[in-house]
């Protein structure tokens, strides 16, 4: 079993089938006599009425009247231009909307660009070989395919990428397979040419290649990884090692000096900016990589100048620093009370969790005080959770003291993204429990709540950290019109009854939530 049937047994999804449309274009670019492909392009009425529409635009037609016939529009623009065209028209048959971190539209923009600079390396290579285009236009396919199978997990590759790890790393990592393959298997499905399904497999494998593959393969690669990295130029975070790679296989493969190369990389935008306009991907309009490294080093520049005034400005502030500093030097037993005074205060208002950045337990109880004043004062109801991670220790013991560190952060920023601004969140001293001061709340909004930061918790310890984590959450609610407005408020009642709380739902273990009203008839007792 291959690995795309693996990973589609697994996600229990079918195979994504190509549209009709695109099927039949890819099996005339790489089945059939490039003879055939005008008699094709006559019988596909969608397709040449693009190109008839192009052909019509200002930048084409010129001052020449409107045309309306295949074969002159084919005479105006050329046939390789038209192919090429034909070829980026297809994304617009493949591509879909997506509302998270996944662009069709990037992924697309990036492969219309690995066909443009194919197309401009036709003017340095003899005999180029027709399918390259193809094969540079779809060689990272296997990425739309993996997204397609299991989203979540291709959103997980993107946060790997944003932490440092190569695409193919990162899908390894996830998938246990990278896009490579997953296209090469793909298009093997559709019996298309065994060399342009090698090139798809081994087009990141120009290191460790077997030493059985076929010379025309193997130039094939190279072809492909100079495109791969001359793209990379202007599509990667890391634009610089990109184009230094671009220029190294420019030299080997193609005898091209460095100058030679920045020129063929240069070239690139003015060609390829207008397929973006024809299909709509004017966000990703390129400019050249020269001017793009004109521009980042201006920027430095302005940084440079920029903190060479301010270490101006810093320097007049230090010459006034020293002259401030001889004064308090004759004022110094009196600033060192001043500072100890000053010191204490700051002690009394530190009131966040280092490793949370959340509140902590003593500006909870502060104020969790002040709210039964407030309460009482207006007759204003409101409601205090305590939420305890069940048997958190044991994280320690199967993800270490770092990996707890993280998951309580992690907990932490989840939990407090669910509640309100109003809404008081605290880490407490209790290394696996929170609590959370819900104002104007009765009680079955605090039910909703507590329900809420339950689901959170149990989500993110599964789809995170593959734990099976719940939690206890206890919520008391005070209503102030239901109490003697006599009575002051008993806030060591409140902890001991959400204390207790806690170690009843811990000893039956027979619900996660405990909800409690403070009333006549409990303040009493």
């Amino acid at each position: 079993m291959g690995e795309l049937d693996r990973l589609l047994k697994l996600a229990k999804k079918p195979f994504p089938p190509l549209p009709a449309l695109v099927k039949e274009t890819l099996e005339t670019f790489l089945l059939k006599e490039e003879r055939e492909f005008l008699n094709f392009l006559d019988e596909r009425q969608e397709l040449k009425r693009f190109i008839i529409e192009t052909t019509n635009l200002p930048q084409f037609r010129k001052d020449n009247p409107p045309v309306s016939d295949l074969r002159k529009a084919i005479l105006i623009l050329g046939e390789d231009l038209v192919k090429l065209l034909v070829l980026s028209f297809l994304s617009q048959k493949l591509k879909k909307n997506t509302f998270n971190e996944f662009s069709f539209d990037l992924f697309w923009a990036r492969a219309i660009a690995n066909l443009g600079l194919s197309n401009l390396l036709t003017s340095h290579i003899e005999n180029y070989p027709t399918h390259l285009h193809v094969a540079s236009f779809l060689m990272d396919y296997g990425v739309l395919v993996l997204y397609q199978v299991y989203p979540e997990g291709y959103l997980q590759v993107l946060k790997l990428k944003k932490l440092g790890k190569t695409t193919l790393d990162a899908e390894r990592e996830v998938f246990g397979v990278d896009h490579a393959t997953i296209g090469a298997e793909y298009f093997e499905n559709y019996n298309f040419p065994r060399r342009f399904v090698l090139d798809l497999y081994h087009h990141h494998r120009i290191t460790g290649l077997p030493e059985e593959i076929p010379q025309d393969v193997l130039y094939d690669i190279k072809i492909l990884n100079l495109i791969d990295s001359g793209i990379g130029a202007y599509f990667s975070t890391k634009k610089e090692h990109k184009y230094q790679r671009f220029q190294e296989v420019c030299q080997e493969v193609l005898n091209l000096s460095q100058t030679e190369a920045t020129v063929l990389l240069d070239s690139l935008p003015g060609f390829i900016n207008q397929f973006y306009e024809i299909l709509g991907y004017e966000t990703y309009k390129l400019i050249p990589y020269t001017e793009w490294i004109k521009k980042k080093e201006k920027k430095i520049k302005e940084q440079l100048q920029k903190i060479e005034e301010q270490e101006k400005e810093e320097k007049k502030l230090l010459e006034i620093y020293k002259q401030e500093l001889a004064r308090v030097l004759r004022e110094k037993e009196l600033l060192l009370k001043q500072l100890e005074k000053t010191e204490e205060a700051l002690k009394k208002q530190t009131f966040f969790d280092p490793l949370t950045g959340l509140y902590n337990e003593e500006y909870f109880l502060l104020r969790l005080k002040e709210e039964f004043l407030r309460a009482k004062r207006y007759q204003r109801i409101f409601s205090v959770l305590f939420f305890e991670i069940e048997k958190g220790e044991e994280i320690a013991e199967t993800q270490s003291l770092k990996g707890e560190e993280i998951f309580i952060k992690l907990v932490a920023e989840n939990l407090a993204s669910r509640l309100r601004r109003v809404d008081v969140i605290a880490k407490l001293k209790n290394p696996y429990r929170f609590g959370v001061i819900l104002p104007e709340t009765p009680l079955s909004g605090a039910m909703v709540v507590a329900r809420k930061l339950l689901q959170t918790l149990e989500n993110l310890s599964y789809k995170t950290f593959n734990l099976k984590k719940s939690a206890f959450i206890v919520a008391i609610t005070y209503d102030p019109k239901q109490i003697n407005p006599k009575t002051d408020p008993n806030v060591e009642l409140i902890l001991r009854a959400l204390e207790k709380g806690l170690e009843i739902l811990k000893e039956k273990q027979q619900r996660r939530i405990l909800s409690m009203v403070i009333d006549k008839e409990i303040e009493a007792a």
